[in-house]
């Protein structure tokens, strides 16, 4: 974790000085291309450029009162030793290197005029001018560049209605995004952690004893380590589908557990409320095997077992699928409307009890309207914004 702080923090400087030598104006060819150079070789650098460059775009507004002027944040940043920019690397940094180049000039021509002289000093004034100003923008807005930094550490995959997004991991694990979904992820030494912040998500973990991978939604954790699995975060509770191997579930103690095969005590208070990705240990108590071929629901009072689950029917997202099993018209809405701009509602509590079996593609609405639509215990109301199902009186 560490080094992975220390390039980022690399780059994130890079990105400044690169940024001072463009505002400063003078930039020969070779110079251009060696940022341009720069600038293509990671989209890590890119994204650096353009966030001290929003930053810079933005100081005015950063301090609308005008309360800080611009020598008081330059002093204020001189003296912050833990300011993102070293003000001191910077300026050593960018004058030793200027005097590298500038040395055999220097000595082949020792009666060189004082105005290009005079010039030269004026601009490593103004590049050093605009560094402090560029530190202090930073100090200022020092909560900014920290996300920054933990952004590129935790990176976020998200996706919008109808989108589905393959991902690889680093390690060798891929993960399939269902729609409208969001997910942050956080490597180090000691784990692979995954957080699913919305919707659902397919994992297939490539295989680390060393680092588990964990899974975290809402109060439960999953733990998995050569596997394949799905998790779901639904409106009523966190389904769980184990497709090949084993996972481990971990909550927060409070719900109960069911009754057979499953440990009953709660788990001990320190392992639960100080760490945010808890170590699943085989055995642990409060952990829950769930193997290859079932699934399981937590929800904030109970977790429940599927006694027969449907794994192909669980995972048919992936083929751009839904498929019901005598789903109530609620579930079949909230599956709908991951995929549709026009929601689906339920405008009638009298259709609680009205199940929908099917399979439907997830890129077809009409499908699935056209269904509905031949029920005789339905009526179908569309409008631009969206489908209303009301029951039918007639």
């Amino acid at each position: 974790m560490e080094q992975r702080i220390k390039l980022n923090t690399q780059i994130y400087e890079e990105a400044c000085e690169w940024f001072i030598d463009c505002r400063a104006g003078d930039l020969d060819d070779a110079t251009r291309y060696a940022f341009d150079c720069w600038l293509r070789k990671s989209p890590q650098h890119l994204s650096a450029y353009l966030e001290l460059a929003a930053i810079w775009n933005e100081g005015p507004l950063l301090d609308p009162a005008g309360k800080f002027d611009r020598d008081t944040l330059i002093a204020h940043a001189a003296l912050d030793r833990d300011n993102v920019i070293d003000l001191s690397h910077a300026r050593g940094s960018s004058d030793a290197s200027r005097h590298k180049l500038a040395a055999p000039a220097a000595s082949a021509a020792p009666a060189a005029s004082a105005a290009p002289a005079a010039a030269t000093h004026q601009r490593r004034r103004r590049r050093r001018r605009l560094a402090a100003i560029a530190a202090s923008m930073v100090l200022v807005v020092g909560a900014g560049a920290v996300a920054y930094l933990r952004a590129l550490q935790a990176p976020t995959y998200a996706t919008a209605i109808g989108e589905q997004r393959s991902l690889a991991l680093v390690d060798g694990s891929t993960v399939e995004l269902n729609s409208r979904s969001k997910i942050v992820v956080r490597y180090s030494k000691q784990g692979r952690h995954v957080e699913l912040l919305q919707g659902q998500a397919l994992f297939r973990v490539a295989k680390d004893a060393t680092r588990p991978f964990i899974v975290k939604t809402g109060v439960t954790f999953v733990r998995a380590v050569g596997t394949e699995f799905d998790v779901y975060q639904k409106r009523e509770g966190t389904v769980v589908t184990v497709v090949e191997g084993r996972v481990a579930i971990l909550t927060d103690g409070s719900m109960a557990l069911p009754e057979q095969g499953v440990p009953t005590a709660a788990l001990d208070e320190p392992s639960r409320s100080n760490l945010e990705f808890p170590t699943l240990a085989p055995g642990q108590v409060g952990n829950i095997v769930v193997a290859a071929g079932e699934q399981l629901t937590v929800t904030p009072k109970v977790i429940h077992i599927a006694e027969h689950p449907n794994i192909a029917s669980a995972t048919a997202w992936t083929q751009r699928q839904l498929i019901f099993e005598s789903a109530s018209l609620a579930d079949v809405a909230d599956e709908f409307n991951r995929y549709n701009d026009r929601q689906l509602i339920v405008a009638d509590p009298r259709l609680e009890t009205f199940h929908v079996s099917g399979v439907f593609s997830s890129t077809d609405p009409a499908s699935l309207i056209r269904f509905l639509r031949a029920r005789p215990e339905l009526h179908i109301v569309e409008t631009e914004s969206q489908i209303r199902i009301e029951k039918n009186t007639s």
